[in-house]
């Protein structure tokens, strides 16, 4: 078989491992607010170990995380060091995601699979990344092929808050510098800018009539 070949027939090899890692991540509550995401990051890191990875958990100040309005984030960072001589690209992932709200005819945290289809928060964005960037990875490094460079894992838990407390503060504090990046979402482009709601409580004091 060529390498295509080998790749493919990997993937189809561990795809029931896959899934079950989604489900994984999906089980575990990581909704912001409130916020509270170290618990989840833990869950991940131990996961990793079971394929002989180390992921680093840099956990951000916890004052600095209650003056955001959060309880806890701790990031990770998993890298996969090859030959000198290329490039380090990061691929990023977020954890946290919004509330899932009312009308859910599955369990939000179930990661339950009906027609062939999982169902759960985070299951489309962005939990569905941790496990697609891992197992793209098993998969290339069970070629033996050599490789230059290197590979980070980024999974980050601020992006529904804003993302200061996640790469931006991975970045801040000099943990990561990668050549290249690709970031989680529809496009895995890197934007200055992203759609969002701004939620106001306004009260109105007057006389009617």
């Amino acid at each position: 078989m060529d390498n295509r070949e080998k790749l493919l027939a990997w993937i189809d090899d561990h795809f029931d491992e896959q899934v079950a890692f989604l489900q994984g991540v999906i089980r575990i509550p990581t909704d912001t607010p409130p916020g509270n995401n170290a618990p989840h990051a833990d869950a991940v890191a131990n996961m990793v170990e079971s394929y002989g990875w180390t992921a680093e958990k840099h956990a951000v100040p916890a004052q600095a995380v209650r003056d955001y309005g959060m309880e806890s984030i701790t990031n990770l960072i998993i890298r996969r060091p090859y030959a000198v001589g290329g490039l380090t690209i990061a691929l990023n992932a977020h954890g946290d995601v919004v509330p899932p709200g009312e009308g859910w005819t599955h369990d939000p945290y179930g990661g339950e699979i009906e027609d062939g289809y999982i169902y759960g928060r985070a299951a489309a964005v962005s939990k569905c990344d941790f496990s697609t960037y891992i197992f793209a990875v098993r998969a290339l490094e069970s070629l033996g092929a050599p490789l230059k460079g290197g590979l980070e894992l980024h999974f980050t838990y601020d992006e529904e808050f804003g993302g200061l407390l996640g790469p931006g503060w991975l970045l801040e504090n000099k943990l990561t510098k990668p050549d290249l990046v690709i970031a989680a979402g529809f496009s895995y482009n890197i934007v200055t800018a992203h759609n969002a709601c701004l939620q106001l409580e306004i009260t109105v004091h007057g006389k009617s009539g």
